[in-house]
């Protein structure tokens, strides 16, 4: 089966557009990692990691290239949005990190995912917390929504210096009707 033509590299002058669009966008490297602008190449590895944590179901392929999409987008609307993270060492591709605004936030969010090979090591905290220095810099205060099914990216958003802000957690529960953590990075946190 062919990939949807949304999916596919794009060739020629549109190649070159696209290269000089990611060219302009902040590069940020660690002591061991690379955040960069996403690529097309970046996709599966997105769709996998996506898949992993936030996909419902009956969600289709069409749901992690809509959120690909979003925050890709971010950059060009907003100043900020996805990064991939790479291993300096290797380039290989150990996630993503985003400062980015879905339908509905209400305040600019601090995003991590990292892919299952790749947990464990201290990449997700280390590309985190560049991401997170880079939004702080450029908006003063960030946020990162967790599931509270999810102490791992709790004890993630604690490490980074969040606080978790139970004012806006009772507003989300209460206008999604789900319970959900909120932790505020900043000059509020």
């Amino acid at each position: 089966m062919t990939a949807p033509r949304c999916t596919q590299a794009p060739t020629g002058a549109a190649a070159q557009a696209a290269a000089m669009h990611r060219a302009s966008l902040p590069v940020i490297e660690t002591a061991r990692l690379r955040l960069r602008a996403p690529t097309l190449d970046d996709l599966p590895d997105w769709t996998a990691v996506f898949n992993d944590a936030f996909a419902e179901p009956g969600d289709g392929p069409d749901r992690a290239w809509a959120e690909f999409c979003w925050y890709t987008a971010g950059w060009m609307l907003h100043g900020h949005g996805l990064w991939t993270v790479e291993r300096l060492s290797d380039g290989a591709r150990t996630g993503f990190v985003l400062v980015g605004l879905e339908w509905g936030d209400e305040e600019p969010e601090l995003g991590y995912m990292t892919l299952p090979a790749h947990r464990r090591h201290g990449y997700a905290e280390e590309a985190a917390a560049a991401a997170r220095d880079f939004g702080l810099g450029l908006l003063g205060d960030l946020v990162s929504y967790v599931d509270p099914g999810n102490p791992a990216s709790d004890a993630l958003a604690a490490r980074l210096g969040a606080a978790r802000d139970g004012t806006a957690e009772a507003r989300l529960a209460a206008r999604e009707g789900a319970p959900v953590h909120v932790w505020r990075y900043g000059r509020a946190a």
